[in-house]
């Protein structure tokens, strides 16, 4: 069914949400045909490409489309919660779509030429459809839902790809207390007469510490996660992806300030996780990159202070996207200078969108934070200082990785091959380059397309204090970095000890044994309860409850 008698926008939603699952089967299918030449199988990735692009050009399309509303999902949510599920167009959540759509383009362009299904399972193209559940959702029911698919698919994915099974389990648990508390929300919501349906929803500002809990948990805010580098896998970050795409829609709901506990416990986490890789910086500057991923969650959910849709917007896309392409090494047996260069131009481009540089995205996600808080007095200056700090590591740690000796001592032994082994592999590369950059210079440029206002309303609602803030984090973050040769060797000898306490491997330590002694009386009671007495209980319970209950009483 659809509203308004728009046709567009719901074609654009089937291509966006079934067409990177086609491409999949559709690759598989071409490369263990025995019909097709074998000489033509190393297009295998081709498939997969072409439903990831069409689902990208898709997302673009509809991030441009005036009002519309789909319903997706007629059938068992209505008879359940009296909710279809129903989808909107909304400017900023769509724009995180985009970036996430990017990153899947990317990820298909480094298909390899055998077994296309195996290397890129369709729960990773399931997920567009959940997120674009979650950012497009237009009401209430229909972002738990999609929440929900969200987690499901995401810990499938960390246990396909081998990732420690008791963490993901942990963070499965995390995400569904999360739900819960979501849920909750919405029900005394409900229960009071309001109205589900997002553009009439207008939530208490006394729910707004349940959401923040719900979302601090999404996040894996210090101490809930289950370990520093949480997020460094991009490919398993979706919950991380739906939490912020659900701070993004609060001013919408009503909640136009969360509290200042949840901005400390993100700069909390974000201190810690670039302490950690800073200290881990000295061997490899490539071990930093999960940690600097992870910190650019904490860093993105900072972007709500504003309470200003479009600015959270531009801070999860910069995360996205510039975490992504700093990391931009080796994906492509493509051995030449030119394209060695090429990706490390890639990974500059990266790394100013992902610290903030003016016309990239990463400035429009910062715009405001700082200026706001300084209205809010001593709180407020601690928490500037907190992210001067985060943001100078961050940007000692992106320059260590961008221009990484080692990787320079690499490049020295590539012939110089212009045209050398390049052919389809340059080619793939220059295309993901092209559409990866794409949304850091025009989002930076143009913000009002993400809802922030113009460029000008943007460079104003920085303030002094915001600049001021931003230059001292960037002159402090590169002297740590020319000044690191110097600095490091005094750490050497503190560096296990000093990881060892930052991890919050002792705190979770001390909660399991808290667990533990907390579950024994418990257990003893439960078995004592399962015992050959357990229907005598039952009885005298039965009949104390039948006689105080009497008239009159017992």
């Amino acid at each position: 069914m659809i509203h308004f008698g728009v046709v567009s926008p719901f074609v654009l939603l089937i291509v966006l949400m079934a067409s990177p699952m086609l491409g999949i089967l559709f690759a598989a299918i071409f490369a263990q045909s025995a019909r097709i030449p074998s000489s033509l199988r190393s297009l295998a990735w081709l498939p997969a490409a072409i439903g990831a692009g069409a689902a990208l050009i898709s997302a673009w399309l509809l991030r441009g489309q005036p009002a519309w509303e789909a319903i997706v999902g007629n059938w068992s949510p209505v008879s359940f919660t009296g909710l279809p599920l129903a989808l909107t167009g909304f400017v900023p959540t769509t724009a995180v779509l985009i970036a996430w759509t990017t990153l899947y383009f990317l990820d298909s362009l480094k298909l390899p030429d055998a077994d296309p299904f195996q290397r890129h399972p369709v729960a990773s193209a399931l997920l567009i459809a959940s997120l674009t559940i979650v950012a497009l959702g237009n009401n209430l029911i229909t972002l738990l839902v999609g929440l929900g698919l969200t987690d499901l698919l995401s810990a499938y994915l960390a246990l396909r790809r081998q990732a420690n099974e008791r963490n993901t389990l942990i963070g499965l648990t995390l995400n569904g207390v999360s739900i819960a508390l979501l849920t909750l929300v919405v029900a005394v919501h409900a229960a009071g007469g309001n109205s589900l349906y997002l553009p009439m929803t207008r939530l208490t500002p006394s729910v707004a510490p349940a959401l923040a809990l719900a979302i601090a948990l999404r996040l894996g805010f210090a101490p809930f996660r289950t370990s520093a580098d949480v997020w460094g896998d991009m490919r398993t970050t979706a919950s991380a992806v739906g939490g912020l795409l659900l701070l993004i829609r609060l001013p919408t709901l009503g909640i136009v300030q969360l509290p200042a506990w949840f901005y400390g416990l993100a700069l909390v986490s974000a201190l810690l996780t670039l302490a950690i890789a800073t200290l881990q910086a000295e061997e490899d500057a490539a071990a930093s990159i999960p940690f600097v991923r992870t910190a650019g969650v904490y860093l993105a959910a900072l972007s709500a202070t504003p309470a200003d849709v479009g600015v959270t917007a531009a801070a999860v896309i910069a995360w996205l996207i510039g975490s992504t392409l700093i990391a931009q090494t080796n994906t492509l047996q493509a051995e030449s200078v030119l394209v060695e260069r090429g990706r490390r131009a890639i990974r500059v481009v990266g790394a100013l969108g992902l610290i903030g540089l003016p016309l990239t995205v990463g400035f429009i996600g910062q715009a405001g934070v700082v200026a706001t808080w300084a209205n809010r007095g001593p709180t407020g200056w601690l928490m500037i200082l907190a992210w001067i700090a985060s943001l100078a590591l961050l940007v000692h740690l992106t320059l260590h990785i961008v221009f990484d000796t080692t990787r320079h001592e690499q490049q020295k032994h590539l012939a110089f091959e212009p045209t050398a082994r390049l052919g389809q592999f340059a080619l793939r590369e220059v295309i993901g380059w092209l559409a990866a950059t794409t949304p850091i210079v025009i989002f930076g440029v143009a913000p009002d397309l993400l809802g922030a206002g113009t460029l000008i309303e943007v460079v104003g609602r920085n303030g002094i204090v915001g600049w001021l803030g931003w230059m001292i984090a960037i002159a402090v973050g590169a002297l740590l970095w020319r000044l690191s040769p110097r600095w490091r060797p005094f750490t050497r000898g503190i560096r296990d000890h000093a990881i060892a306490v930052l991890d919050l491997g002792w705190l979770h330590s001390l909660l399991e044994g808290a667990t533990a002694r907390l579950r024994r009386p418990f257990g003893s009671v439960f078995t004592f309860l399962e015992s050959e007495g357990a229907l005598l209980w039952a009885i005298i319970v039965a009949l104390l409850v039948v006689l105080i209950s009497r008239p009159g009483g017992p």
